[in-house]
């Protein structure tokens, strides 16, 4: 059976071309994870990007919600007789598309490449045949929470950690102001946090559901907003706690740990034990980082050292604007580890 996979226009042409990569490689993945590896084909048809590929047999319903993750496509088809036939999505977001993408802010990293990022996680992950599931997906270095945002969407657990104080305070006041305009039913609480005797940061904790009918019988979600240094991640959270870890670098030499200035390799190289700690075998860290000034040799290095196996991807690095050149690392905590 052959299908045609539309991707997202963008108006910029040399990202238009970044997305296809992207996007060709996140399909690529999520494939083989749902066990009908194919070849892809690459086609403009009336200036719109599609990517073609055939399966052995229809694809399964648990086979097109892993499809429907995949953050570039736009509608999936299934190709009769030379004529195109949309499908209808099988998958239902658990919170509108629009929560993750209304905060705006400068150097926001795109939510749809975010959300190609956790594809590429799942897919390359233990845990993609459950993905149904309420998997917990945790950013390391928050900023002001889209891949927290973005993990609710999908019905997952979302975990935030971010050193900020002004971060995590506009990315808690925008989630308390969009659950309570849209009504959803939810618990907000907020919590100091000790390290070792000594104030460590704060918790901002939303218990929240997608109906008040799925809160009243306990069908919930969290969404955790953690302020506090991403070093300590393995004393913040219970070990092997974490399916996913999605997280994006500084582009360039800012702020590390305690809020020092400092390359960004010294803050993972200071961070990735705890990193690791917290991460479930068969789990799997997704980073993404300019590779004009952090070397993916040096950044797989320190992840190995961890006892994480670097897993080999097709060329992903893009251009994103003057001095950045977008690159993506995926990393493994296998069984045998």
């Amino acid at each position: 059976m052959k299908y045609a996979a539309l991707l997202y226009p963008h108006q910029n042409i040399r990202y238009r071309e970044s997305l296809l990569k992207i996007t060709q490689e996140e399909l690529r993945m999520t494939l083989q994870a749902a066990g009908c590896g194919s070849e892809l084909e690459a086609r403009y048809t009336g200036n719109a990007p599609f990517l073609i590929f055939e399966t052995e047999e229809l694809l399964r319903d648990w086979q097109r919600k892993l499809l429907e993750r995949v953050a570039g496509i736009y509608v999936l088809f299934q190709m009769e007789e030379g004529g195109l036939q949309p499908m209808e999505p099988l998958a239902v977001a658990y919170l509108k598309e629009d929560f993750p993408a209304l905060l705006k802010y400068k150097g926001k990293t795109n939510e749809m490449f975010t959300d190609a990022m956790m594809t590429m996680a799942l897919a390359s992950s233990d845990f993609s045949r459950v993905a149904d599931s309420q998997l917990v997906v945790c950013d390391p270095m928050g900023g002001k929470g889209t891949t927290a945002m973005l993990a609710l969407c999908h019905g997952y657990h979302g975990i935030s950690v971010e050193i900020s104080k002004s971060d995590h305070k506009e990315a808690t006041d925008y989630v308390s102001r969009y659950l309570e305009f849209h009504k959803l039913k939810h618990k907000r609480t907020e919590a100091a946090l000790t390290l070792k005797g000594q104030l460590g940061g704060r918790e901002v904790k939303f218990v929240l559901a997608d109906t008040q009918e799925h809160f009243k019988e306990g069908d919930t979600r969290t969404l955790r907003f953690i302020q506090a240094d991403t070093q300590h991640l393995g004393s913040l959270l219970k070990p092997e706690s974490v399916h996913l870890m999605i997280t994006d670098l500084p582009y360039g030499v800012q702020k590390g740990t305690s809020g020092k200035d400092r390359g960004i390799l010294q803050t993972v190289r200071e961070s990735a034990v705890g990193w690791t700690s917290v991460l479930k075998k068969g789990g799997v860290l997704a980073v993404s980082f300019n590779a004009n000034v952090t070397h993916r040799k040096d950044l797989a290095a320190i992840f190995e050292e961890c006892g994480l196996t670097a897993l080999q991807t097709a060329n992903l690095r893009h251009w994103v604007e003057t001095a950045i050149d977008r690159d993506i690392l995926l990393v493994k905590k296998t069984a045998e580890r």
